[in-house]
């Protein structure tokens, strides 16, 4: 008896390994391995760069003044000397802004400098200087104000605005007046 409860141990024993064995093929067999691997990864380089469409621009004129030309730079817009003699006598300067980099821009502030030793009213990219006004924007009949948050997208992007300078105001009296330095200038920042 002893020895028939020996071989059924090792029977039993034998069908356990056998069941454990089985159990570690089914459970092989049902695994898998998945992988997965890059291949080379290059970043391009980043570029920022935002301007003025550089050359000569030639205002369109409005009355009997004259309109001296503007030098384009890609950070910069000299105007030559200007006379606006009579009221609505006016020029006006189309200029493009682009974004040929690879970072999309948008226009964060505009500053309006006062040309020296003038008194002017302020207001973004409007400035009334006795009786010339100045101003920037963004259609050629110089109606709508040029404003903040215009997006220039990576690489194509560009913007028309235009710089308005007329004589709108109605004093009468003292003497003519000779404006030098007024501007704009805006600031782009990283959109």
């Amino acid at each position: 008896m002893e020895n028939q409860q020996k071989q059924g141990s090792l029977l039993l024993t034998a069908i356990l390994c056998a069941a454990l064995l089985g159990i570690s093929i089914a459970y092989a067999a049902l695994s898998a391995t998945l992988t997965i691997t890059m291949g080379k990864v290059t970043q391009s380089a980043l570029s920022w760069n935002v301007g003025f469409t550089t050359g000569t621009v030639n205002a369109t004129k409005v009355g009997s003044g004259t309109c001296g030309a503007a030098t384009v730079t890609a950070n910069t817009v000299t105007v030559a000397d200007t006379t606006l003699t009579t009221l609505h006598d006016k020029c006006t300067y189309a200029l493009t802004i682009k974004n040929t980099g690879t970072v999309a821009a948008t226009l964060a502030t505009i500053n309006p400098s006062n040309p020296a030793s003038v008194s002017c009213t302020n207001s973004g990219a409007s400035m009334v200087c006795g009786n010339i006004t100045y101003k920037l924007t963004t259609d050629a009949a110089g109606s709508t104000l040029l404003t903040t948050n215009k997006d220039l997208a990576a690489s194509t992007g560009s913007l028309p605005v235009y710089l308005v300078a007329e004589y709108t105001g109605t004093t009468t009296g003292g003497s003519a007046a000779t404006h030098t330095n007024a501007g704009f200038t805006l600031t782009y920042n990283q959109k």
